[in-house]
């Protein structure tokens, strides 16, 4: 992404799917202040799947829990990578 959009984050449960609108830098900036916002618990995190909808110009994106978990782990690429996952790390709570 690399600017800031406005994306739609949802994810279903056995009853419901639940969904926000957030206003994020990146793909996984965007999962996981959906996750903050829906108050999703971390201990589920890796047993769900994350669907974003990034708007103007509309692009569907969808990431497991597993795979956010996965990237959130791994040490950044650079600075802005690093600072970006420290960011999301502070969001989750971590």
């Amino acid at each position: 992404m690399g600017q800031l959009r406005s994306c739609v984050v949802s994810y279903s449960d056995i009853n419901f799917k639940h969904s926000v609108e957030v206003t994020a830098e990146t793909l996984y900036g965007a999962a996981v202040l959906g996750i903050k916002a829906m108050n999703v618990p971390r201990d589920r995190l890796h047993l769900l799947s994350f669907d974003v909808l990034v708007k103007a110009p509309e692009v569907y994106h969808s990431i497991s829990g597993a795979a956010l978990g996965a990237w959130l782990a791994r040490s950044g690429k650079n600075k802005a990578e690093k600072d970006l996952k420290e960011r999301l790390h502070e969001l989750l709570g971590a």
